[in-house]
């Protein structure tokens, strides 16, 4: 009798592998997570580890000047499941999501007509903008985006994906663009006469 022992992926775990094993230490650092693990250690065990005690325990260390925007642990696990926004882009891909990028205007400019465009649907136009969204961190992807947003047809509603850096300089820029008004008043003391013509 044969038996076939399957043999576990080399990833098993749910952390996508576009966060580095750096990225990750600095994480368990970052949050304060009791993990016993090391530089020494592999991204696999880096990755276990991390993983196992995320799915052990309900609250993570925040702290104040939280760079990463995270708010709790599921926040954390969310993050960690998904692509490494920070990631850069080679010059090929760089070049080749602008383009796109600037297709999803070109449609935005054209009065979102599909036929003044160079896409051949709305679904066309939908996938290009959620292929785009992965690089959120890119000026014009988010100035794309932001356009599709104002389409009167309103068939999708794609955000961009952001970095945790970029997340909190978007959100330290829009509050250096408020404006407090102070008026000044002036307060004196004494005896005053009123005279009415």
């Amino acid at each position: 009798m044969l038996i076939y022992i399957k043999r576990m992926p080399k990833n098993n775990t749910i952390i996508d592998k576009s966060h580095s094993k750096k990225e990750l230490i600095e994480i368990i650092e970052y949050f304060k997570i009791p993990c016993l693990i090391t530089i020494k250690n592999n991204k696999f065990e880096v990755a276990t580890h991390l993983w196992d005690m995320l799915t052990k325990t309900d609250f993570i260390f925040i702290p104040k000047d939280n760079q990463y925007l995270i708010k709790d642990v599921c926040e954390l696990r969310k993050f960690l499941k998904s692509k490494n926004p920070k990631k850069t882009l080679s010059i090929k891909e760089r070049e080749k999501t602008l383009f796109e990028t600037k297709k999803i205007i070109h449609y935005c400019s054209n009065n979102y007509d599909i036929s003044l465009s160079f896409f051949d649907d709305i679904i066309d136009v939908y996938n290009t903008a959620v292929k785009v969204s992965l690089h959120g961190d890119l000026t014009n992807v988010r100035k794309a985006l932001k356009m599709l947003m104002n389409d009167p047809k309103k068939l999708y509603n794609v955000e961009p994906k952001l970095s945790p850096e970029m997340a909190k300089e978007i959100h330290i820029k829009s509050k250096l663009k408020k404006k407090t008004k102070y008026y000044k008043c002036e307060v004196k003391y004494g005896n005053f006469y009123l005279s009415f013509d």
